[in-house]
């Protein structure tokens, strides 16, 4: 296929963005020309394998850019078309969060719409596809908007609704050709925060994962191993599983517990688990490849996530199409994909 699309995201490829690489390869497999954006380059901690790197690669990256280089670009778009960089701005103004800091913030976003503008110019992008839709989306919105270029989202949650009423997604929405959701839940708070009009733009399309890949096994009989598998930030709810092992010791029982992933919690996990004498029980394992998760999923005896806000957790499906036993809380779009008694607890 000829078309050239444009996959955008704030910082790409991280460690746990396999379901955008696993999409972006898919797409490449079929025929599409994809390129790669992104605002920022990520640190060398999320080059678990080559993939990964060789996504690095290849992804084109707005920051860091010559100032001269960026004001050259913001004039070359002003005097090639004022109307539409004009009505870009007034956008820009008009979808910005409040206040003086939301204001800067959101010249930033200008600038770097100008940045990416030049860029999918260069390349001859004919589509740009965003994932997430928060600052990034924002970026795609300005740059579809200064270029003529048309535009999809790639709604997940649950971060863009965290802070939903200034992430402008009723102009979000509006203006793009399409909107994908990876659920009933995210979908639903998408028409929660968009005009009835505007709903037929938004479309479910659920993430997936390769059977070939996480081969099932018969479940275990036991409950020795527990596996994490996630980012370790606030809503994952971490201290909640750690203070249930203390809880199970308490109880004469003494599972090991190892996570896989990083965070900004990982150093006040790692002093929690001290505290309470569980660095014999616990295992930090940081960000781990695929062959690694299978490893630590076919060891495993079950996952545990015990977040207070989620998605649809790709995790949960990986450890599910695996025969792993799963035990999750019930929020957000959870509770489309573990069925209590059913498909797990």
């Amino acid at each position: 296929m000829d078309l050239k699309i444009a996959y955008f995201t704030n910082t790409y490829p991280r460690a746990t963005d396999t379901f955008i690489r696993r999409e972006v390869t898919g797409l490449r497999q079929k025929g599409f020309d994809i390129k790669t954006y992104s605002v920022r380059k990520i640190d060398h901690t999320h080059d678990v394998d080559e993939s990964v790197i060789e996504e690095k690669r290849n992804t084109q990256y707005l920051l860091p850019v010559a100032k001269v280089s960026l004001f050259a670009n913001l004039i070359k778009w002003l005097v090639r078309n004022p109307v539409k960089f004009s009505r870009a701005l007034c956008l820009a103004a008009k979808t910005s969060k409040p206040g003086l800091i939301g204001s800067l913030l959101q010249l930033a976003y200008f600038l770097e719409a100008v940045q990416l503008s030049t860029l999918l110019e260069k390349d001859g992008i004919e589509h740009i596809h965003n994932h997430f839709g928060d600052s990034s989306g924002t970026v795609t919105m300005l740059a579809s908007s200064l270029t003529g270029k048309p535009y999809s989202l790639s709604i997940h949650g649950p971060h863009i609704f965290f802070d939903e009423q200034n992430w402008a997604l009723e102009y979000k929405t509006r203006n793009a050709k399409f909107v994908t959701c990876i659920g009933h839940y995210c979908k639903s708070k998408m028409m929660l925060n968009t005009k009835s009009d505007i709903w037929g733009r938004l479309h479910i399309v659920r993430c997936g994962i390769d059977l070939k890949t996480f081969e099932f096994r018969k479940p275990k009989n036991k409950i020795n191993r527990l596996i994490f598998l996630g980012r370790l930030s606030s809503e994952k709810g971490m201290q909640v599983l750690i203070d249930s092992l203390i809880l199970l010791r308490e109880d004469g029982y003494s599972p090991s517990l190892i996570i896989m992933g990083d965070g900004d919690e990982k150093s006040s996990l790692q002093n929690y688990v001290s505290r309470h004498n569980l660095d014999n029980s616990v295992e930090f394992l940081g960000f781990v490849n695929q062959k690694k998760i299978i490893q630590e999923l076919e060891a495993g005896d079950v996952l545990v996530l015990p977040s207070f806000a989620e998605g649809i957790p790709v995790v949960l499906m990986e450890a599910m199409a695996m025969g792993v036993p799963v035990i999750a809380t019930y929020v957000g779009g959870i509770a489309e994909l573990v069925v209590p008694d059913k498909t797990g607890q």
